[in-house]
């Protein structure tokens, strides 16, 4: 064979090599099932950071424009594959010292309690408590936990371009006795970031709708440092931002206890 049709044959083997290889995760991502997708993205879980304590500004927008924001610094780490989450409240007065505890269990609802400073006393929420508002925001306690999302049946609908991005639109269906109807989420591709989340009703109306505004990369995983909820119904929204994130690996069992809770 003349040296030229060999380095030709050689050129073109080498081309369809390299083509296969670089999309070959491509096409085994685009086959990836709503179950395996949504699975990877709570995993990965980019509202928070294990073995970290962060401090978030929360502010509650009225329909009117009205601004009351509230600081937060969080502590959050992974115990035997579970996570544990406790929020301190710093400001304003009106909400200082109020703290909330979230201990993720094995089977069912993550266990959750709260500190009133005003009543001195902790208390477990329960029931249909999930269902209300997480100290005057758009987000509710269940909301906190994704609980509804890890229990749903989930069906991928036609992939769609946010912003720029790729993402896999996955629609959710949770189960029975849920606050929700139906959630939808918009999954970035190449990270499985969630960059938007609608949430509706118990008639099927949408409720409210999770926008992912900024996000940062450390050690190789995305993490959301702002957000906004949107109430559709009221006009009320909730904003996220998070200010300071500290590794940490010293955090204490002792740190994860409704008792922990009034001595913060």
């Amino acid at each position: 064979m003349p040296d030229r049709l060999v380095f030709r044959t050689l050129s073109l083997f080498l081309l369809l090599f390299a083509s296969a290889f670089v999309a070959g995760p491509a096409g085994a991502q685009a086959n990836l099932t709503a179950d395996q997708i949504m699975t990877k993205m709570l995993n990965q879980d980019a509202f928070g950071w294990d073995e970290a304590e962060t401090t978030v500004r929360m502010t509650l927008v009225e329909a009117n424009g009205a601004r009351k924001e509230r600081i937060m610094e969080n502590l959050r780490r992974r115990k035997d594959g579970r996570q544990q989450a406790i929020v301190r409240f710093r400001s304003p007065a009106e909400v200082a010292g109020t703290a909330f505890l979230m201990l993720e269990r094995d089977k069912g609802e993550s266990e959750q309690h709260i500190y009133l400073p005003g009543l001195k006393r902790t208390r477990r929420i329960v029931g249909r408590e999930r269902e209300g508002s997480f100290m005057g925001s758009d987000f509710t306690y269940a909301d906190l936990e994704r609980g509804e999302l890890r229990g749903a049946t989930h069906k991928r609908l036609a992939d769609e371009d946010i912003s720029g991005s790729k993402t896999f639109m996955i629609e959710s269906t949770p189960g029975k006795g849920a606050a929700y109807s139906k959630v939808e989420t918009w999954v970035r591709q190449d990270n499985f970031l969630p960059l938007r989340i609608r949430y509706y009703d118990k008639d099927g109306q949408l409720l409210k709708t999770l926008y992912t505004k900024r996000f940062k990369t450390v050690e190789g995983r995305p993490v959301i440092v702002e957000a906004q909820m949107v109430n559709k119904k009221t006009g009320h929204s909730t904003e996220f931002v998070m200010d300071n994130l500290r590794p940490r690996k010293d955090i204490p069992d002792t740190a994860f206890t409704p008792t922990a809770l009034e001595h913060g």
